[in-house]
């Protein structure tokens, strides 16, 4: 019983980084019907943000949060206004190249400033250990659960209780018919990756905590591609649940499965489960139908 809610624990920390990645993707995805690739380098840049001004140059933890939220926001909206703006009224596949190709452009620029090497990232987060019988629970992993979850809380009420977010959902619903009422469409894009863009860097922040900053960094995205696809690419509330699943089934297979067959399997399932999700529930299992009339 033990091991099983070490097992729990850890995969469910997981899939809330997981989710935090997601949530950035669906934000975009809401607003603008954009696939983004390019929030694997806005998270990755993020983490460099944060070291350069927290290690590099030991400003206090507080202002080199700021800066790197700053700065990361800055760069989304240099993201939105100079290679997505241009592409508004193209088919949307244009844009999810284009997001691609942002991703691979920065993508060399990061492994020109890592040179092969991986940055050393400080755990800033309190440390300890809880002890529940013989499960430990490491505090540093409940801090990141609940920076994880207070972000989620934040982006719901920013959407449901603010002007902004309210034309967030208006132009997630039609961008002609917000529009019509007065909203500014660009701004809300702008805005959107904006948002977003931070979102991706404390995502960014939360994951180099665990596994440095390398060349595979601005590859978690992947996993939170997969878990938004998975809860729903217009659902927040899927994210969230998607990416805990998810962690929790990828704890219990390296537990319970990878020992009996040398391992390997944890690092398909995600894949796994999107391709049966896909199949069974396209729009993924909080995504809304659409019903196009021809």
């Amino acid at each position: 019983m033990g091991i099983f809610l070490d097992l729990s624990l850890n995969g469910l920390f997981n899939g809330a980084l997981y989710a935090l990645v997601a949530i950035a993707i669906v934000l975009v995805f809401k607003a603008t019907q954009v696939v983004s690739l390019a929030h694997g380098q806005l998270l990755s840049f993020g983490a460099l943000f944060f070291w350069f001004t927290y290690v590099a140059f030991g400003l206090p933890l507080w202002l080199s949060l700021l800066i790197a939220l700053v700065c990361g926001g800055l760069l989304g909206f240099t993201v939105e206004r100079l290679c997505l703006r241009p592409l508004i009224g193209q088919p949307l596949f244009s844009s999810f190249l284009m997001t691609f190709a942002i991703f691979m452009f920065f993508d060399g620029i990061f492994q020109l400033i890592l040179k092969g090497q991986a940055l050393g990232f400080p755990d800033f987060l309190p440390k300890g250990i809880i002890a529940v019988n013989s499960t430990k629970i490491f505090v540093g992993n409940l801090w990141s659960f609940g920076i994880c979850l207070g972000v989620f809380l934040l982006i719901m009420l920013v959407f449901k209780y603010t002007k902004v977010g309210l034309g967030m959902r208006a132009t997630a619903e039609s961008h002609k018919l917000a529009q019509s009422a007065g909203i500014s469409v660009r701004r809300i894009f702008s805005l959107t990756w904006i948002m977003s863009a931070c979102i991706a860097v404390i995502a960014g922040i939360t994951l180099a905590r665990v596994m440095d900053i390398c060349f595979y960094l601005p590859w978690g995205m992947i996993k939170g591609f997969i878990v938004a696809m998975v809860g729903g690419l217009d659902s927040l509330i899927g994210a969230v649940v998607a990416g805990l699943l998810l962690g929790w089934l990828e704890g219990m297979i390296a537990g319970y499965v990878d020992p009996f067959i040398g391992g390997a399997i944890k690092d398909v399932a995600a894949y796994v489960i999107l391709l049966i999700i896909l199949l069974v529930r396209p729009y993924g299992l909080f995504g809304l139908v659409k019903i196009e009339r021809v």
